[in-house]
């Protein structure tokens, strides 16, 4: 951050950094707790990689939930931070974890006495299957686990505070590596337990993650303002208008990426894993964009609490122009090192043929995703959700399945027509999210002439 200061030229960059950073560096240290997952099975055979890979859209599935809560909790949080409302923030945080607890317990059980027939719809293959399972059914507490620990931590980056998120979550990754590291391959006195023990790993770096959470918020008088735990009828009023717009894109996605990746499996065992590690290091610059597009919906939402219509078009261009600018950066990084990044997760001769021409796929499609998530994240901030999951509606769980069967039952494109359909998919919801910036940031300016407050 030292390093980035000399880049930054007014307090706009620097507030903007300030969340933007901690917040990139959270996510990608998230997405370290499934690649390391990856990485070390990855040495148990493709096999492995498939049985622990399968998962990930199932778990994506539940996680829609509680991130389509946590969202929701950002938002409102911001703009009360920006109304200066701190009683209203203790309220929203207590009731939305009794929501979420009820909710999302009962939606965990569910998955849980259903994995085996989830899995077989995932497109698990026989060959894998068992191991899947094995995995799964551990792997599943983790993600309640995540779940509860992601509307904390809403809280939290509702008020900006993204550093104290990724201290906490950069250190309950290291713990998950370590443990991972120990019951995976049985070192010391540890048992080999193979995938059960990535799965292991994750329940115990995700249960310290949340006591950590906990932790410090009761150190910084989170808790201290009392309140009711049962959901209001005043709560409700505000909360499910943004609660629905944000499920409802969140759920589009997940219909289509669990499309896309049914797809995808369905190459076979060595295309599916190479298709596996390039998502993983695709989901490297996703999840860094993503903390790009935290901090536009959190500076905009605080900025719309506040009602300063100077400060969001001064947060709108930076969060634009630093998204081009990392894009190039990680799109340079890739090129250069595509074959010696692969070969982190994988050395099998054929898996690694087959990534050439993908991994520049991975490169170019970081443009169109942070461009995205800033603008998508711009929208949210400002109360325009609905707008977001209609074009993601029709984007991903439309577009890019069409495109995805097209260019692989049709045109016969293997592997390479994922990659196409998914870059198509990403520029087209890149596209509308720009000229929905474009088109709020003209009607800002034209209310602002109009009141004669046009500074």
């Amino acid at each position: 951050m030292a390093l980035l200061d000399r880049f930054l030229k007014n307090d706009y960059e620097k507030r903007y950094m300030d969340i933007a950073m901690p917040a990139s560096v959270e996510c990608i240290f998230m997405n370290v707790l499934a690649a390391a997952d990856l990485i070390m099975v990855g040495s148990l055979g493709a096999v492995s990689i498939a049985a622990v890979s399968i998962f990930l859209q199932p778990r994506m599935v539940l996680l829609c939930f509680a991130r389509s809560i946590a969202s929701a909790v950002t938002l409102l949080t911001a703009r009360k931070a920006g109304a200066k409302d701190v009683a209203g923030v203790s309220e929203l945080m207590r009731q939305s974890l009794f929501l979420s607890f009820v909710f999302m317990g009962l939606l965990h059980i569910v998955f849980f006495f259903f994995l085996q027939k989830i899995l077989w719809l995932m497109g698990a293959g026989p060959d894998y299957l068992p191991q899947a399972l094995t995995y799964a059914k551990i792997a599943v507490i983790s993600v309640f686990i995540t779940s509860m620990t992601s509307v904390l931590q809403a809280v939290q980056l509702g008020f900006g505070e993204t550093g104290a998120i990724m201290r906490t979550n950069v250190t309950g990754n290291i713990l998950n590596i370590i443990v991972n590291a120990l019951l995976i391959f049985g070192i010391g006195p540890f048992p080999k337990l193979g995938v059960a023990g990535a799965a292991i790993g994750t329940v115990v770096g995700t249960l310290f993650t949340l006591c950590a959470t906990i932790y410090v918020m009761h150190v910084n008088k989170y808790f201290s303002q009392g309140g009711s735990f049962i959901p209001s009828r005043t709560y409700f009023k505000e909360f499910l208008p943004i609660f629905s717009s944000i499920l409802s894109e969140q759920g589009f996605e997940r219909i289509g990426m669990v499309l896309f990746a049914r797809m995808a499996a369905g190459l076979g065992t060595i295309p599916f894993a190479v298709h596996s590690i390039c998502m993983s290091i695709c989901d490297y610059y996703w999840d860094f964009a993503l903390g790009l597009g935290k901090a536009s919906m959190v500076l905009a939402g605080q900025s719309c609490g506040a009602k300063n219509e100077k400060d969001w078009h001064a947060f709108r261009k930076v969060g634009i122009k630093w998204g081009l600018i990392f894009s190039a950066v990680s799109c340079l990084i890739i090129v250069l090192f595509r074959e010696p990044i692969f070969m982190i997760y994988s050395r099998d001769p054929a898996a690694l043929a087959m990534s050439g021409i993908i991994m520049f796929g991975v490169a170019l499609v970081g443009f169109p995703e942070a461009q995205g998530l800033v603008c998508a994240g711009i929208l949210r901030g400002s109360g325009k959700t609905a707008v977001v999951a209609t074009y993601s509606f029709v984007s991903v769980t439309v577009i890019r399945p069409l495109l995805t069967a097209f260019f692989l039952y049709v045109m016969g494109w293997g592997l390479y027509g994922v990659w196409l359909a998914l870059f198509l998919d990403q520029s087209i919801r890149a596209g509308c999210a720009t000229v929905l910036v474009q088109r709020l940031k003209r009607k800002i300016r034209q209310h602002m002439e109009k009141l004669g407050e046009l500074r």
